[in-house]
């Protein structure tokens, strides 16, 4: 019983810190007593159902324009979002363990909770049809032709649509931990499904093979609601490294835009991860190509990571960024001059 109200009803009201304290909780009352976590389990599981109802009702409402300016946030949607993260991060060694019950368990809770999705899907689709005719978003990124609108020049979602992101973000998650589940069970790779398979497993009478059955229910509603999915993306591209990570195994559903705005952030994260010595090397105008070499040739991968500073041997300067790049032409020069021989010409 005490669960029982934990769940129901914390859920719905803590804070982003105050869930995050009580899911480790968890995590660790299921690793102090392993042979009880199937209570606190069954318990996450029961609590997502009963939150269903709910949700699909709150999801009903959504798409009317009428009612969707009445809140920009959806209790109900956050508390099925930590209840799934927190029954997620309970299950996050099922590899190691090789837990098949525990598979089995995630397929179940995905067909209880299809009638949530089901609605979800519609929901969506009708903010899209929406927001493609509002006027007052002549510029959004849910474009009407089915396709990205101009992302230079988009504006960005009403704030209304984020009380749907929340259960998007929940269906993500579930669907990951679909994805691991099927990967145990059948001994497969992860690997990426293409549009092909989809419509040949859509149009086969037959039963689906595992590896579409394990991708098929993400990548139909991905699929689907494409545009929205990279508008979400758009205002907050951290969602493609926390619960929209699913996208990355599938990247022809990313947008360009998305796409270059997480390669970005990646590069960022790693300078700001790993602080390199700079790397200085004096060289001779009329020997660049033999300084350079002998002093490059048995420096470490690291060392070569770090910035460039440069001075030519008898002058006076300061490199601030003018000298490496003149140190870069003068290279290039030499090393494609056909006097070095390094390189020679083939055909036209």
């Amino acid at each position: 019983m005490i669960l029982t109200n934990l769940f129901d009803d914390y859920f719905c009201s803590l804070s982003e810190v105050a869930y995050s304290r009580v899911a480790e909780v968890i995590k660790k009352l299921a690793h102090i007593a392993p042979n009880h976590r199937w209570l606190l389990k069954e318990e996450l599981e029961d609590a997502a159902r009963r939150l269903t109802n709910p949700a699909i009702s709150e999801l009903g409402y959504l798409g009317n324009a009428e009612t969707i300016t009445l809140s920009t946030s959806s209790m109900v949607g956050a508390a099925i979002l930590r209840v799934l993260q927190c029954l997620s991060n309970l299950t996050v060694d099922i590899h190691d363990r090789g837990d098949i019950e525990i598979g089995d368990t995630v397929r179940k809770l995905n067909i209880a909770l299809d009638p949530l999705w089901q609605a979800l899907s519609s929901c969506i689709a009708r903010l899209e049809t929406s927001l493609s005719s509002s006027s007052a978003y002549p510029g959004s990124v849910i474009a009407a032709n089915g396709g990205s609108g101009n992302t230079g020049l988009a504006s960005p979602l009403p704030p209304e649509t984020q009380r749907v992101l929340p259960f998007v973000e929940a269906f993500f998650v579930l669907s990951e931990k679909l994805r691991e589940s099927f990967t145990l069970s059948n001994h497969l790779e992860p690997g990426i499904s293409t549009a092909r398979e989809i419509k040949e497993a859509a149009s086969s009478s037959g039963s689906i093979q595992n590896r579409n059955d394990r991708d098929l229910p993400f990548l139909k509603f991905a699929e689907k609601h494409r545009r929205m999915l990279n508008a979400f993306l758009r205002q907050n591209p951290a969602l493609l490294e926390k619960c929209f990570s699913l996208l990355l195994k599938s990247p022809r559903l990313i947008d360009f835009d998305n796409k270059k705005s997480y390669f970005r952030a990646r590069i960022r994260q790693q300078h700001e991860q790993q602080h390199y010595t700079p790397l200085r090397i004096c060289v001779r105008r009329s020997y660049v190509l033999e300084d350079s070499y002998n002093q490059l040739r048995m420096r470490t991968v690291e060392e070569l990571k770090g910035r460039f500073t440069v001075q030519f041997q008898g002058e006076e300067g300061i490199d601030a960024g003018g000298l490496t790049r003149e140190w870069y032409q003068l290279l290039s020069r030499v090393i494609f001059d056909k006097g070095a021989l390094l390189f020679t010409t083939v055909g036209n």
